[in-house]
């Protein structure tokens, strides 16, 4: 299987498992120890993260997380390891492109017996479709300029940086940035981005491939 390392290196609790099934779907998906270590991802994860099955083998699915969402993450992790139940949540990730992204995940325990010996994560864009959308009465209330510090909020600036760059005190961008708090109904950045992705607030592209042009930002 291309960029698949001979099965002797698959932990042994993993071997049964059909890699086809996982590379099937048209979803991110990747495969994971109970420690949360990249067994096996998909063509669809590496396009929408960026990074190679080969680059990401052994290495831990918060390595594609921003800091903020570690925690809350593994939380999802560690209930799907421990209970053997399957966890459906949003959260956000940086993509291929070097944007913080909102995604909803799906855990999925696989089990030998009663032993997890193993995680299935899913990965779904949580834009709601056009049809949806347009019904104008259910999306909040923002005005041009809270949408700009939204937006720039997703591009991942500071409070300062976004006063700085929009010629605001870092005082008025705080008190915009708890108004879009209020009209979507969050309490973090983090919360704020993934719930304005999943209205079509944010102009962000769908999970995919990159665009020839576009480098991985790094740092």
């Amino acid at each position: 299987m291309n960029g698949w390392p001979k099965m002797g290196t698959m932990p042994s609790r993993l071997q049964g498992v059909d890699l086809w099934l996982v590379d099937s779907l048209v979803i991110p998906a990747s495969l994971h120890d109970v420690e949360g270590r990249f067994v096996h991802m998909n063509a669809a994860a590496e396009r929408a993260s960026g990074k190679s099955n080969t680059e990401m083998l052994g290495k831990h699915y918060r390595d594609l997380l921003v800091p903020e969402a570690r925690e809350s993450v593994e939380a999802q992790y560690r209930h799907a390891v421990e209970t053997g139940g399957p966890t459906d949540f949003e959260t956000v990730f940086v993509d291929a492109s070097g944007r913080i992204r909102g995604v909803r995940a799906q855990h999925l325990p696989l089990r030998d017996g009663e032993t997890t010996v193993g995680v299935l994560i899913l990965a779904f864009d949580v834009r709601q479709p056009v049809s949806a959308q347009l019904d104008l009465e259910l999306q909040p209330r923002l005005t041009p300029r809270q949408r700009e510090v939204l937006d720039l909020v997703a591009s991942g600036l500071s409070t300062s940086e976004i006063a700085c760059t929009l010629t605001l005190s870092s005082e008025t961008v705080r008190n915009h940035l708890r108004s879009v708090f209020r009209a979507l109904n969050v309490h973090t950045r983090l919360e704020a981005i993934a719930a304005a992705q999943r209205l079509g607030l944010l102009a962000a592209p769908a999970l995919g491939p990159q665009l020839p042009d576009q480098g991985v930002q790094t740092g």
